[in-house]
């Protein structure tokens, strides 16, 4: 049996919590986080507590009162311990706001619930190469909204059916430009030759944390930031799926061609090293 906490409380995972009147149910009105813990401890905690703070300032709501970085941690460590002493999970911390309205809420403050699912692994992997596609009629809309994990999330799901019924691994989404914005769980950077390109932020992509850890991390001049058109994917000699949870993983076909993981072994390793202190 799993179970979850709620509001600062441990309760079984099937227990009815959440009223239809919630607004995360009937609007939409929530967001989430979703993080890797590994031996117990979250990589990049920082960089999620940071997108929480921006997010609720974007959505003009209060993070729950007596709820901080600490008091997260400690009961983190408690749901762990009754999940089975659980060590290595992929954690869901989502957020809704509390209160009635229509459109307009009445409150701004936030409350909470979180989970986690027990991963196999204690590090991030390259993993096995992915089969990958691209929808081309489901276009993300860019916007102030559209860099956040919002619970808006029924174009990520008919992608992820999409890719299903093509039988592939993950799918490449396009924004309204048609450029390329992210991947259904993932942002998406092109290897060619030395140089690693990533589609900006004004493609409408999520703003990764793992995105934004490993930007710094990469050379200046052997770096590009910009539109990517969908045409560049056969020009590349990798594709690179970044996110929390799962690191980097690599590409091994898209269209037909098959695609290289060098990049994506060595930078696996520099995240192994610098986050888990692994060799």
């Amino acid at each position: 049996m799993r179970y979850i906490n709620y509001n600062g409380n441990i309760h079984q995972e099937h227990e009815q919590l959440l009223s239809v009147t919630n607004r995360g149910f009937k609007y939409g009105d929530s967001f989430f986080e979703t993080m890797a813990m590994f031996n117990k401890k979250i990589p990049l905690l920082d960089y999620h507590w940071s997108r929480i703070e921006f997010t609720a300032e974007v959505l003009s709501a209060h993070l729950p009162k007596r709820f901080h970085l600490e008091s997260f941690q400690n009961m983190l460590l408690d749901l762990a311990s009754v999940n089975d002493a659980v060590e290595n999970a992929r954690v869901r911390l989502q957020f809704f706001r509390k209160g009635g309205g229509l459109y307009l809420p009445d409150e701004k403050e936030l409350g909470y619930t979180f989970s986690m699912n027990k991963l196999t692994n204690d590090k991030f992997e390259a993993g096995d190469g992915l089969k990958v596609g691209v929808r081309q009629d489901c276009w993300k809309t860019v916007s102030m909204i559209s860099d956040i994990k919002s619970n808006n999330a029924l174009m990520y799901v008919l992608a992820a059916q999409y890719a299903r019924e093509e039988g592939w691994d993950e799918c490449i989404l396009l924004n309204d430009s048609e450029s390329i914005s992210e991947a259904i769980h993932s942002n998406v950077f092109l290897v060619k030759g030395e140089k690693l390109i990533t589609p900006h932020l004004d493609s409408g992509c999520v703003n990764g944390v793992m995105r934004a850890y490993l930007i710094p991390m990469l050379d200046e001049e052997n770096f590009e930031e910009r539109e990517v058109e969908l045409k560049e994917l056969l020009e590349a000699d990798e594709i690179l799926l970044t996110n929390a949870v799962r690191g980097i993983q690599w590409v091994r076909e898209f269209e037909g061609k098959t695609y290289g993981n060098k990049r994506a072994v060595e930078l696996t390793a520099l995240l192994n090293k610098e986050l888990l202190q692994t060799d």
